[in-house]
This record gives C-alpha cells, structure tokens and sequence, in this order.
C-alpha cells in the first residue's frame, strides 16, 4: 500500500480545491492511504473530503511564537511534536507540498519520504520549485496575468494527472437537516422559495463589488422573479450582510449562522450564488451549484475562479484590470462598470438552463463561461474573444507544449501574432540560449579533455554568465518574457545532480529544449503573417 501525504497549509477554498487531485490519486493508485496537512483552523472542510488521515498543523500558534522572542522555546517544541506526529512509524512514498512559502517547504523537509513533489529546499536551503508545473507556478506568482491556467488543472498536471474533473465536498445527514433547520427558522418555505445566494464581502476590500450593486441585484431578483435571496458571511460581516438584507424584500442574512457542513446544504439548496471572490465559491461548485462571480480588483479568476463547467465571471475590460495584490486603488472603476443588470441577465439565462452568456454587455465589460477544453483544462471564455483572451489561448498552448515536453499546437500557436517588439524580444531570447546550451556543451568538452587551460575555463565561464545576464535584462524589458525566463531559472536550480559535468549537461539539454519551443512560437507567428498577407 503506498502512503501518501499532502501538505495544503492555505485556506479553505485551496483545501476544496485539492479534490479532483484526490480523486485522480484514488484512480491512479487505489488501495494508497492519503493523508493531507492542513491548517488547523480549517478541520471542518478537511473532515468533508476524501482523504484517510488529517493532521492539523497549528499555523496561528507557530507564528505567534515564531514572532515572539519568550516564546520561541515553546514554538520549537510544538514544530517537534508536530514532525514527531507527522512522520509516525512509516516513510511515506511520496510527500506533495502544494503550500508556495519557503516556511512551508522548510517543515517539508524535515518530513521522512522516498520521493518528494511541488515546493521544496535545496540543499543549501534555497527554495526550489521541484517539478516543471511547480517551477511553472512560482514562475507565474509575479505574472499572474500572463497565467492562462486554472490551480487546480496545475496541481493535477504537477502528479500527471489531468481533467476534466470536478470539486466534491461530502455533505451528511445532520449538514442537510441542520440546514433546512436554519432555513426553516428564517421563514423560508422549503418546497416553495426559489433561492440565490450572494456572497457579498471577501477577504480584501479591494475585491468587494459594490455594495449598492448587490442591493440593486437582489431587489430586481425579487422583482422580476421573486427570488429569495440568502446572504452569507461571518460574523464580522454581519452588520454588512444586515444593511444590504434591510434593502432587499424577502431577503435572509446568515452571516455567522453557519458552520461550514450547513453552508454547504444552504448552497445545495439555491439555483445559483452571485459572488466575490471567496472560499463560499468553491462551496458552490463542489455541491454542484452554479457560480457568478463578479471579479474586480486583485482577481486572477482563471487561476482560482470556479472549477467546473457552467460558471460565470463578470470582468471590467481594463488596461490595469486585474491588478496587482499589493496597491490599493484609489479610484477602482473596474467595480462601477459591471451593474446590477448586467448580472441579473445573467442569472435569468443560468436558472433556464441557457449554456450562452449575454450579448449586450457594454464594450469594457467582459462575461466568461467556464468549460474545459481539448486538454482536458478549466477554459474560461467569451462569445468573442479579445486580442487578450487570443494572447492567453497562445501562451496556453506554449506552456502546455514546454510543461507536458509534447508536441506543439501549431493551431494554439498560430492564434497570436507578436507584435514587431515582442518578435525581437523572442528572437533575442532564442539566440541567447542556443548561445548558453553551446558554451555548457563547450566547458564540458574543454573539462574532458586531456589537457585542461585553467584560462579557458574562465572565459567560457564568463561568456556564459553573460549570456545568463542578458537574459534578466531581457526578463525586466520585455513582460512577455518575464515568467518564462524565470521559470528556466527556477528548473535549473532544481536539477538534482551533485556531478557539474552532468549538471551542465542537463542544463544544456533543459536550455536547448527551452529553445525549441521558443522557435516554434516563431515560426507560428511567421506563418500567421504570410497566411494574412495572402487572405
């Protein structure tokens, strides 16, 4: 039987998330014993998904006396106990940490296991990124909108597994009853009442629709379709959830009357949530309940939207939408553009059953729907695609292509044409890594040889790091660029091989690959050029 473990030290959507991966590894390797790590503060969810075994790793205490000189003592002997708990009486077989932080891959290492996945230390105690879709995501970390793909479809792809999949999260017995009680307790006829839920606050201010736009929505569900709106949160977003619930006839504010097992059954119930961008989503979507999510502000919704078929997403089309985690926007126009109606024409085409997303959205609003494409990976996309969305099926296909090191999809390839810029920018980057492959083959030979000139070492080992250093320069000019040679960087810092001989001969090998792919996506844009040129 193998033994397998987890680590997911996030939150609670990230731990919901982690269910199609749980499914495939049932698949894959049945009869294994799963166990996952997770964050203490988020057991409910955890005891509601499929794995065999949890262990609760106490973030809040360990940062606390991480953080605090008197109790460092006390920290270090909970990190013990915990490594004692942890490894128990077998080496597992196989340890996947999918927590991105150096502090996360640091306990990693001290877990015993024959072979190891995702974000890990390096010998000298650098943080490594350990498997091509691993690299590939702390790669993307600072490029997230140049990500074309969904977390979930990378941490399938980081084990060799694929979709499409779906969340799932086990609701029991008492979850049912105890949301029907819930229900019942607030007027709600149970037979009758056709409900939506809204989700109205989230973990940053910066990605909260407007408050007066959730007051418009559900007062013209009420209207138009005598909706009963269900409203949730917790318990600091009570009086939020109260003021909304006032304006809104029929309405129910639960905020901080749930626990995690009755919001689920409450979900279950309703024809749909419109939402921020928040765990209740992923709730949504692995009991089976389409989700709307309004994106504004600092949401990578094709990163961590909804997993499943049949989601929408609202996004303002903006030059700066999204942005970035850390400013906070003094003017954030992006939550003024997407109205109330907007999304109400959304909701009356997804309770008919209709698989289309309106087409009379002002030309700076964009409505997705989720599917999943010839990959098998979450594919968020509209009636008519924009120059972006064209731009991210492209670098889709290119990534794929490198990740998975398969054929290129000439199709995916040839949906971009690069403008005159960005052409010199690819150009530039495949020379200097032909240039770097060369010189690594070149310093191999010169150490091979019966005679050694300690004075050409030197100047090839000199040639080389220019080269390399160009190649930064050129990450920090061109943005298109940017995640791709820091992933190259990333793989080659992760290259398990203590020989330098064969350490350069796999570099060479990893950088001439690199390369390969790189002359593809040229030799795509040239012929989408002269296919042009000719129609």
């Amino acid at each position: 039987m193998q033994n397998l473990l987890l680590v997911n030290l996030m939150r609670m959507g990230d731990i919901l998330q982690m269910t199609p991966l749980i499914q495939a590894l049932r698949e894959s390797r049945p009869g294994a014993r799963i166990s996952m790590l997770l964050n203490e503060a988020f057991l409910d969810v955890a005891h509601r998904i499929d794995v065999d075994a949890v262990i609760p790793f106490p973030v809040r205490s360990v940062v606390r006396a991480a953080s605090e000189k008197e109790n460092f003592v006390r920290g270090y002997g909970l990190l013990k106990e915990l490594v004692r708990t942890v490894n128990g009486e077998e080496t597992y077989d196989l340890v996947f940490n999918l927590t991105p932080s150096k502090s996360a891959a640091s306990f990693c290492s001290l877990i015993a296991h024959d072979a190891c996945r995702g974000m890990w230390l390096g010998d000298d105690g650098s943080f490594q990124a350990i498997d091509p879709w691993a690299a590939y995501l702390v790669a993307m970390m600072a490029n997230r909108r140049k990500n074309p793909f969904h977390l979930v479809d990378i941490w399938l792809r980081t084990l060799g597994q694929r979709g499409p999949r779906k969340l799932k999260m086990l609701l029991t017995e008492e979850d049912i009853r105890g949301a029907e009680t819930v229900l019942t307790e607030c007027g709600v006829d149970l037979d009758r009442d056709l409900l939506v839920g809204f989700q109205v606050s989230a973990s940053q201010k910066e990605k909260c629709w407007s408050e007066k736009e959730f007051v418009r929505l559900g007062q013209a569900l009420h209207r138009g379709l005598n909706v009963r709106v269900v409203l949730f949160g917790v318990t600091a977003e009570s009086a939020l959830c109260g003021r909304i619930a006032a304006l809104i006839p029929g309405s129910v504010n639960l905020a901080g009357r749930t626990d995690v097992g009755e919001l689920a059954g409450i979900l279950k119930r309703c024809r749909a949530l419109v939402t921020n961008d928040t765990g209740t989503q992923h709730v949504a979507a692995a009991v089976g309940t389409p989700v709307v999510v309004v994106s504004v502000g600092p949401v990578f919704f094709r990163e961590t939207g909804p997993y499943g078929e049949g989601h929408l997403v609202f996004q303002a089309r903006m030059p700066c939408a999204p942005c970035s985690f850390n400013l906070s926007c003094a003017k954030p126009v992006c939550k003024e553009k997407i109205r109330a109606e907007f999304v109400y024409k959304a909701l009356v085409g997804l309770l008919r059953g209709e698989e289309g997303v309106p087409t009379d959205l002002p030309a700076d609003v964009s409505c997705y729907r989720s599917s999943f494409d010839e990959e098998g990976c979450l594919a968020f996309t509209l009636e008519s695609p924009t120059q972006e969305d064209r731009q991210l099926q492209a670098r889709k296909g290119f990534w794929h292509a490198l990740l998975e090191d398969c054929p290129p999809n000439g199709s995916a390839g040839a949906q971009e044409a690069l403008g005159p810029a960005t052409l010199e920018a690819w150009s530039r980057l495949e020379a200097l890594l032909r240039r770097s492959s060369e010189l690594m083959h070149a310093i191999r030979r010169a150490g091979n040889g019966k005679e050694k000139e300690p004075g050409q070492f030197q100047v090839l080992s000199g040639n080389l790091a220019n080269a390399e250093e160009e190649m930064r320069r050129l990450a920090l000019e061109a943005e298109d660029l940017a995640p791709l040679i820091h992933y190259l960087f990333l793989r080659r810092e992760a290259l398990s091989v203590r020989n330098p001989f064969r350490f350069l001969q796999e570099s060479s090998a990893l950088y001439s690959h690199v390369a390969d792919q790189v002359r593809h996506r040229l030799e795509c844009n040239r012929s989408r050029k002269e296919a042009n040129s000719h129609g």
